[in-house]
Protein backbone atom coordinates (compact mmCIF):
# COMPACT_ATOMS: atom_id res chain seq x y z
CA UNK A 1 0.00 0.00 0.00
CA UNK A 2 1.33 3.76 -0.87
CA UNK A 3 0.30 6.85 0.96
CA UNK A 4 0.20 10.19 -1.70
CA UNK A 5 0.51 13.44 -0.24
CA UNK A 6 -1.97 15.84 -0.91
CA UNK A 7 0.38 17.81 -2.97
CA UNK A 8 0.75 14.57 -5.78
CA UNK A 9 -0.79 14.74 -9.39
CA UNK A 10 -3.29 12.64 -8.45
CA UNK A 11 -4.60 13.62 -5.66
CA UNK A 12 -5.04 17.42 -7.13
CA UNK A 13 -6.75 15.74 -9.91
CA UNK A 14 -8.70 13.40 -8.11
CA UNK A 15 -9.79 16.88 -6.51
CA UNK A 16 -10.60 18.75 -9.62
CA UNK A 17 -12.28 15.86 -10.99
CA UNK A 18 -14.63 14.74 -8.51
CA UNK A 19 -18.45 16.37 -8.39
CA UNK A 20 -19.37 18.51 -5.69
CA UNK A 21 -21.40 16.27 -3.89
CA UNK A 22 -18.94 13.73 -3.09
CA UNK A 23 -16.94 14.66 -0.03
CA UNK A 24 -13.24 14.59 -0.50
CA UNK A 25 -11.04 15.73 2.07
CA UNK A 26 -9.21 19.20 0.63
CA UNK A 27 -5.60 18.24 2.14
CA UNK A 28 -4.63 14.38 3.45
CA UNK A 29 -3.25 11.49 2.80
CA UNK A 30 -4.25 9.12 0.02
CA UNK A 31 -3.71 5.47 0.60
CA UNK A 32 -3.87 4.12 -2.84
CA UNK A 33 -4.03 0.11 -2.34
CA UNK A 34 -3.47 -1.92 -5.59
CA UNK A 35 -6.35 -4.09 -6.37
CA UNK A 36 -6.38 -7.58 -8.29
CA UNK A 37 -6.35 -7.02 -12.47
CA UNK A 38 -4.87 -7.26 -15.51
CA UNK A 39 -4.74 -3.36 -15.90
CA UNK A 40 -3.44 -1.10 -12.91
CA UNK A 41 -6.66 -0.39 -10.59
CA UNK A 42 -6.37 0.83 -7.22
CA UNK A 43 -8.33 1.60 -4.47
CA UNK A 44 -7.80 5.74 -3.24
CA UNK A 45 -9.22 6.12 0.29
CA UNK A 46 -8.46 9.40 1.48
CA UNK A 47 -7.45 10.63 5.09
CA UNK A 48 -9.10 8.63 7.68
CA UNK A 49 -10.93 6.64 5.22
CA UNK A 50 -13.72 9.33 5.37
CA UNK A 51 -14.29 8.79 1.66
CA UNK A 52 -12.78 6.56 -0.89
CA UNK A 53 -12.63 5.91 -5.02
CA UNK A 54 -11.36 2.92 -7.31
CA UNK A 55 -9.64 4.44 -10.09
CA UNK A 56 -8.47 2.39 -13.51
CA UNK A 57 -5.22 3.67 -15.04
CA UNK A 58 -4.57 3.78 -18.63
CA UNK A 59 -1.15 2.87 -19.55
CA UNK A 60 -0.61 5.73 -21.80
CA UNK A 61 -2.64 8.03 -23.25
CA UNK A 62 -4.42 8.61 -25.54
CA UNK A 63 -5.12 4.85 -25.89
CA UNK A 64 -2.55 3.03 -28.07
CA UNK A 65 -2.84 -0.53 -26.63
CA UNK A 66 -5.69 -3.24 -26.61
CA UNK A 67 -6.22 -2.67 -22.65
CA UNK A 68 -6.31 1.27 -23.22
CA UNK A 69 -8.84 1.30 -25.49
CA UNK A 70 -10.96 -0.98 -23.72
CA UNK A 71 -10.29 1.33 -20.53
CA UNK A 72 -12.44 4.26 -22.71
CA UNK A 73 -15.02 2.09 -23.32
CA UNK A 74 -15.71 0.90 -20.18
CA UNK A 75 -16.18 4.71 -19.80
CA UNK A 76 -18.78 4.98 -22.13
CA UNK A 77 -20.03 2.01 -20.82
CA UNK A 78 -20.82 3.06 -17.42
CA UNK A 79 -22.15 6.35 -19.40
CA UNK A 80 -24.75 4.43 -21.18
CA UNK A 81 -25.55 1.92 -18.13
CA UNK A 82 -26.30 5.36 -16.23
CA UNK A 83 -28.46 6.49 -19.33
CA UNK A 84 -29.83 2.81 -18.81
CA UNK A 85 -31.47 3.36 -15.54
CA UNK A 86 -28.55 1.43 -13.52
CA UNK A 87 -27.05 3.90 -11.84
CA UNK A 88 -28.36 6.55 -9.68
CA UNK A 89 -31.58 5.41 -6.83
CA UNK A 90 -31.17 1.89 -8.64
CA UNK A 91 -27.72 1.33 -7.29
CA UNK A 92 -26.84 -1.34 -9.23
CA UNK A 93 -23.50 -0.22 -10.26
CA UNK A 94 -21.09 1.75 -8.38
CA UNK A 95 -21.40 5.43 -8.97
CA UNK A 96 -19.02 7.22 -11.98
CA UNK A 97 -17.34 10.05 -10.69
CA UNK A 98 -15.41 11.27 -14.02
CA UNK A 99 -11.93 10.45 -15.26
CA UNK A 100 -8.77 12.55 -15.82
CA UNK A 101 -6.71 10.99 -19.03
CA UNK A 102 -3.93 13.47 -18.06
CA UNK A 103 -3.36 12.23 -14.93
CA UNK A 104 -3.04 8.77 -16.06
CA UNK A 105 -7.52 7.96 -14.84
CA UNK A 106 -9.58 6.60 -16.98
CA UNK A 107 -12.22 5.60 -14.93
CA UNK A 108 -13.06 6.65 -11.43
CA UNK A 109 -15.80 5.22 -9.52
CA UNK A 110 -17.45 5.52 -5.57
CA UNK A 111 -15.53 2.53 -4.13
CA UNK A 112 -17.94 -0.56 -2.91
CA UNK A 113 -17.38 -2.51 -0.18
CA UNK A 114 -18.97 -5.86 0.21
CA UNK A 115 -17.87 -9.61 0.15
CA UNK A 116 -18.54 -11.08 -3.48
CA UNK A 117 -20.03 -13.94 -4.51
CA UNK A 118 -17.06 -16.06 -4.53
CA UNK A 119 -16.87 -15.83 -1.32
CA UNK A 120 -20.67 -17.51 -0.48
CA UNK A 121 -19.56 -20.04 -2.75
CA UNK A 122 -16.47 -21.00 -1.08
CA UNK A 123 -18.48 -20.77 2.25
CA UNK A 124 -20.99 -23.47 0.04
CA UNK A 125 -18.74 -26.19 -0.75
CA UNK A 126 -16.25 -26.07 2.03
CA UNK A 127 -18.57 -25.52 4.92
CA UNK A 128 -22.04 -26.29 3.63
CA UNK A 129 -23.50 -22.75 3.92
CA UNK A 130 -25.91 -22.52 1.07
CA UNK A 131 -28.53 -20.42 2.53
CA UNK A 132 -26.63 -17.26 1.91
CA UNK A 133 -25.24 -18.29 -1.48
CA UNK A 134 -29.07 -19.01 -1.78
CA UNK A 135 -30.10 -15.82 -1.16
CA UNK A 136 -26.78 -13.76 -3.16
CA UNK A 137 -27.91 -16.23 -6.06
CA UNK A 138 -31.58 -14.44 -5.80
CA UNK A 139 -30.32 -11.15 -5.30
CA UNK A 140 -28.22 -11.57 -8.58
CA UNK A 141 -31.06 -12.87 -10.50
CA UNK A 142 -33.10 -9.80 -9.84
CA UNK A 143 -30.25 -7.52 -10.76
CA UNK A 144 -29.71 -9.54 -14.04
CA UNK A 145 -33.44 -9.03 -14.52
CA UNK A 146 -33.16 -5.48 -14.23
CA UNK A 147 -30.18 -5.46 -16.44
CA UNK A 148 -32.04 -7.78 -19.15
CA UNK A 149 -35.62 -5.55 -19.32
CA UNK A 150 -33.17 -2.11 -20.17
CA UNK A 151 -35.30 -1.10 -22.69
CA UNK A 152 -33.40 -1.72 -26.56
CA UNK A 153 -34.27 -1.48 -30.18
CA UNK A 154 -35.74 -4.67 -30.88
CA UNK A 155 -32.57 -6.37 -32.81
CA UNK A 156 -32.93 -10.28 -32.84
CA UNK A 157 -29.69 -12.36 -31.48
CA UNK A 158 -28.25 -13.83 -33.63
CA UNK A 159 -25.99 -17.50 -33.18
CA UNK A 160 -22.96 -16.25 -35.04
CA UNK A 161 -21.21 -14.42 -32.04
CA UNK A 162 -21.30 -17.62 -30.10
CA UNK A 163 -20.34 -19.93 -32.56
CA UNK A 164 -17.07 -17.55 -33.54
CA UNK A 165 -16.45 -17.55 -29.87
CA UNK A 166 -16.57 -21.39 -29.91
CA UNK A 167 -14.23 -21.80 -32.37
CA UNK A 168 -12.00 -19.27 -30.87
CA UNK A 169 -11.80 -21.09 -27.57
CA UNK A 170 -11.09 -24.84 -29.67
CA UNK A 171 -8.31 -23.03 -31.42
CA UNK A 172 -7.01 -21.62 -27.76
CA UNK A 173 -7.12 -24.94 -26.06
CA UNK A 174 -5.69 -27.28 -28.99
CA UNK A 175 -2.81 -24.71 -29.25
CA UNK A 176 -2.49 -25.03 -25.12
CA UNK A 177 -2.84 -28.92 -26.02
CA UNK A 178 -6.02 -29.46 -24.00
CA UNK A 179 -7.60 -31.17 -26.65
CA UNK A 180 -7.08 -34.61 -28.61
CA UNK A 181 -7.79 -35.11 -31.71
CA UNK A 182 -11.38 -36.97 -30.90
CA UNK A 183 -12.37 -33.85 -28.96
CA UNK A 184 -11.31 -31.34 -31.58
CA UNK A 185 -13.81 -33.53 -34.08
CA UNK A 186 -16.34 -33.98 -31.17
CA UNK A 187 -16.71 -30.08 -31.15
CA UNK A 188 -16.34 -29.36 -34.46
CA UNK A 189 -19.33 -31.44 -34.76
CA UNK A 190 -21.28 -30.12 -31.81
CA UNK A 191 -20.65 -26.83 -33.36
CA UNK A 192 -22.52 -28.01 -36.68
CA UNK A 193 -25.16 -29.34 -34.77
CA UNK A 194 -25.67 -26.45 -32.70
CA UNK A 195 -25.53 -23.74 -34.91
CA UNK A 196 -29.23 -24.71 -36.33
CA UNK A 197 -30.60 -25.24 -32.98
CA UNK A 198 -29.55 -21.91 -31.77
CA UNK A 199 -31.44 -20.48 -34.79
CA UNK A 200 -34.74 -22.62 -33.43
CA UNK A 201 -34.81 -20.22 -30.50
CA UNK A 202 -35.37 -16.47 -31.33
CA UNK A 203 -34.82 -13.79 -28.23
CA UNK A 204 -34.20 -9.95 -28.96
CA UNK A 205 -30.61 -8.68 -27.54
CA UNK A 206 -30.27 -7.34 -23.96
CA UNK A 207 -28.05 -4.88 -22.35
CA UNK A 208 -25.67 -7.86 -21.00
CA UNK A 209 -22.81 -7.06 -18.58
CA UNK A 210 -20.86 -9.28 -20.33
CA UNK A 211 -18.38 -10.88 -17.28
CA UNK A 212 -20.41 -12.50 -15.21
CA UNK A 213 -18.07 -14.31 -12.76
CA UNK A 214 -18.36 -14.16 -9.37
CA UNK A 215 -16.04 -11.03 -8.37
CA UNK A 216 -17.73 -8.96 -10.37
CA UNK A 217 -20.97 -9.21 -7.99
CA UNK A 218 -20.14 -7.58 -4.40
CA UNK A 219 -23.10 -7.53 -2.17
CA UNK A 220 -22.48 -4.85 0.43
CA UNK A 221 -25.62 -3.85 3.32
CA UNK A 222 -27.99 -6.03 1.29
CA UNK A 223 -27.32 -5.39 -1.84
CA UNK A 224 -25.94 -6.46 -5.00
CA UNK A 225 -23.71 -4.05 -7.49
CA UNK A 226 -22.30 -5.39 -10.79
CA UNK A 227 -18.77 -4.04 -11.06
CA UNK A 228 -16.20 -4.13 -14.27
CA UNK A 229 -18.95 -2.88 -16.76
CA UNK A 230 -15.81 -3.81 -19.37
CA UNK A 231 -18.32 -5.95 -21.50
CA UNK A 232 -21.53 -4.54 -21.40
CA UNK A 233 -22.94 -4.79 -24.66
CA UNK A 234 -26.68 -5.32 -26.56
CA UNK A 235 -26.13 -9.69 -26.81
CA UNK A 236 -28.12 -12.73 -25.79
CA UNK A 237 -29.12 -12.75 -22.23
CA UNK A 238 -27.18 -16.47 -21.87
CA UNK A 239 -23.99 -14.56 -22.14
CA UNK A 240 -24.92 -13.84 -18.33
CA UNK A 241 -26.62 -16.59 -17.28
CA UNK A 242 -25.01 -19.54 -18.66
CA UNK A 243 -21.88 -17.99 -17.34
CA UNK A 244 -23.00 -17.72 -13.97
CA UNK A 245 -24.15 -21.29 -14.22
CA UNK A 246 -20.93 -22.42 -15.58
CA UNK A 247 -19.00 -20.60 -12.67
CA UNK A 248 -21.39 -22.25 -10.26
CA UNK A 249 -20.19 -25.68 -11.54
CA UNK A 250 -16.50 -24.99 -11.65
CA UNK A 251 -16.97 -23.84 -7.76
CA UNK A 252 -17.86 -26.79 -6.90
CA UNK A 253 -15.84 -29.19 -9.59
CA UNK A 254 -12.30 -27.12 -8.47
CA UNK A 255 -13.23 -26.77 -4.38
CA UNK A 256 -14.57 -30.38 -4.28
CA UNK A 257 -13.87 -31.99 -7.33
CA UNK A 258 -18.00 -33.24 -7.89
CA UNK A 259 -19.38 -30.78 -10.01
CA UNK A 260 -22.30 -32.59 -9.81
CA UNK A 261 -23.08 -30.60 -6.10
CA UNK A 262 -23.53 -27.33 -8.28
CA UNK A 263 -26.82 -28.56 -9.16
CA UNK A 264 -29.16 -26.82 -6.45
CA UNK A 265 -27.48 -24.34 -6.30
CA UNK A 266 -28.14 -23.62 -10.49
CA UNK A 267 -31.12 -24.46 -10.68
CA UNK A 268 -32.16 -22.35 -7.94
CA UNK A 269 -30.39 -19.62 -9.95
CA UNK A 270 -32.42 -20.31 -13.05
CA UNK A 271 -35.96 -20.30 -10.79
CA UNK A 272 -34.50 -16.69 -9.16
CA UNK A 273 -34.52 -15.02 -12.65
CA UNK A 274 -37.70 -16.43 -14.08
CA UNK A 275 -39.23 -15.65 -11.59
CA UNK A 276 -38.04 -11.86 -10.98
CA UNK A 277 -38.81 -11.31 -15.12
CA UNK A 278 -41.59 -13.03 -14.89
CA UNK A 279 -40.61 -14.98 -18.34
CA UNK A 280 -43.06 -16.24 -20.60
CA UNK A 281 -43.31 -19.95 -21.93
CA UNK A 282 -41.26 -19.21 -24.90
CA UNK A 283 -38.83 -17.47 -23.19
CA UNK A 284 -38.34 -20.20 -20.59
CA UNK A 285 -38.16 -22.68 -23.22
CA UNK A 286 -35.36 -21.06 -24.92
CA UNK A 287 -33.04 -20.45 -21.86
CA UNK A 288 -33.69 -24.46 -21.20
CA UNK A 289 -32.94 -25.64 -24.42
CA UNK A 290 -29.56 -23.12 -25.01
CA UNK A 291 -28.25 -22.82 -21.67
CA UNK A 292 -26.34 -26.36 -22.08
CA UNK A 293 -24.30 -24.47 -25.14
CA UNK A 294 -23.21 -21.28 -23.56
CA UNK A 295 -22.55 -23.10 -20.52
CA UNK A 296 -20.13 -25.60 -21.91
CA UNK A 297 -18.52 -22.16 -23.47
CA UNK A 298 -18.41 -20.94 -19.69
CA UNK A 299 -16.71 -24.29 -18.35
CA UNK A 300 -14.22 -24.17 -21.90
CA UNK A 301 -13.71 -21.02 -21.46
CA UNK A 302 -12.08 -21.45 -17.57
CA UNK A 303 -10.26 -24.62 -19.10
CA UNK A 304 -7.58 -22.18 -20.90
CA UNK A 305 -6.70 -20.71 -17.13
CA UNK A 306 -3.39 -22.29 -16.69
CA UNK A 307 -3.52 -21.91 -12.80
CA UNK A 308 -5.90 -24.61 -12.84
CA UNK A 309 -4.08 -28.12 -12.58
CA UNK A 310 -3.67 -29.89 -16.12
CA UNK A 311 -5.90 -32.88 -15.09
CA UNK A 312 -8.76 -30.14 -14.05
CA UNK A 313 -8.68 -28.69 -16.97
CA UNK A 314 -8.69 -31.76 -19.00
CA UNK A 315 -11.77 -32.02 -16.80
CA UNK A 316 -13.39 -28.92 -17.59
CA UNK A 317 -13.07 -30.07 -21.55
CA UNK A 318 -14.67 -33.41 -20.71
CA UNK A 319 -17.70 -32.03 -18.83
CA UNK A 320 -17.97 -29.64 -21.85
CA UNK A 321 -18.65 -32.21 -24.02
CA UNK A 322 -20.49 -33.63 -22.12
CA UNK A 323 -23.09 -30.55 -21.31
CA UNK A 324 -22.95 -29.79 -25.20
CA UNK A 325 -24.27 -33.92 -25.82
CA UNK A 326 -26.60 -33.59 -22.93
CA UNK A 327 -28.42 -30.44 -23.94
CA UNK A 328 -28.49 -31.97 -27.84
CA UNK A 329 -30.85 -34.53 -26.05
CA UNK A 330 -33.35 -32.54 -24.53
CA UNK A 331 -36.60 -32.41 -25.98
CA UNK A 332 -38.34 -29.20 -25.64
Amino acid sequence: MNRVSGEHPLFQALRDLLPGDFFWPASAEVLLEPLPSSRLVARLTAGNGAAAVVGKFFSAYPPATDRDHSLDGEYGNYLWAEALGLAGGAGLIPRLLGRSPRAGLGLVLEAVSGPDLDQALAMACHQGESEQLYCRLEKLAGLLAVFHTRPLPGQPVSPQPALDYFAKLRRQLREQGLLTGEDEQALQDEAATWAGRLARFPDHQVPAHGDATPTNFLFPDGRVVAVDLERLRPADRLWDLSWVAGEIRHAWGWRTGQMAGAEPAIGHFFASYLRALPADAALTRRIFALNPFYMALAELRIARNNYLSQDYRLGLVAEARRCLAGGRSLRL
